[in-house]
């Protein structure tokens, strides 16, 4: 099946915004993108425009995610499992959009070069407030913010290119890592 146009735009702004997440925004360059995705620089500079609209597109994209995810876990206030379930949601978008999610974890790191910051903090707090309820301490927060890591990581290294067979199917990854994270944030008991 062919790709569309906008199937295209979501993996380049998946790509880029985990390069702006691993370089920072002043140390990431059009090229770098443009290398990333198979594009030339001025093929992509001719489908976005420059570096900042490329980046605005990101945190667009970013925000979109954190408040789809923040709705999700509103609409499961209630669930006993809501944090389960908001977990294998994660799960499945940071499998599907790495970057993203490695974008919104961004918000917990020094931010020193982002021109627009105030963004992905925001996009970064909503991921946090989906597990967060008002007398969270600091060690729960903590334990979060490890399960959000655990998740970006595997979901990285499932679209990574190493020579070691560390992928597989997406139903397995999930089953996989969903109980690893429930586990880091004490929702359930950590079963291997």
């Amino acid at each position: 099946m062919r790709q569309t146009a906008a199937d295209i735009d979501h993996a380049i702004l998946d790509v880029a915004a985990g390069i702006f997440a691993t370089h920072g925004y002043a140390h990431t360059s059009v090229q770098q993108v443009a290398d990333a995705v198979g594009y030339s620089k001025p093929g992509l500079l001719h489908r976005f425009g420059s570096k900042e609209a490329l980046y605005r597109l990101v945190l667009m994209e970013v925000s979109r995610t954190a408040d789809d995810i923040a709705d999700f876990a509103i609409a499961r206030a209630n669930d006993a499992d809501q944090a389960v379930a908001v977990l294998e949601l994660v799960t499945r978008r940071a499998l599907a959009r790495p970057g993203m999610m490695r974008m919104m974890l961004c918000a917990f790191g020094p931010g020193g070069d982002d021109p627009f910051g105030s963004t992905v903090r925001s996009a970064g707090a909503k991921l946090l407030d989906a597990f967060d309820h008002p007398l969270s301490t600091p060690v729960e927060r903590l334990r979060v913010l490890l399960a959000l890591e655990l998740i970006a990581t595997a979901a990285i290294i499932q679209h990574s290119r190493t020579g070691a067979d560390l992928r597989v199917d997406a139903e397995h990854f999930v089953r996989t890592v969903v109980p690893l994270a429930a586990g880091v944030l004490g929702a359930q008991p950590v079963t291997v």
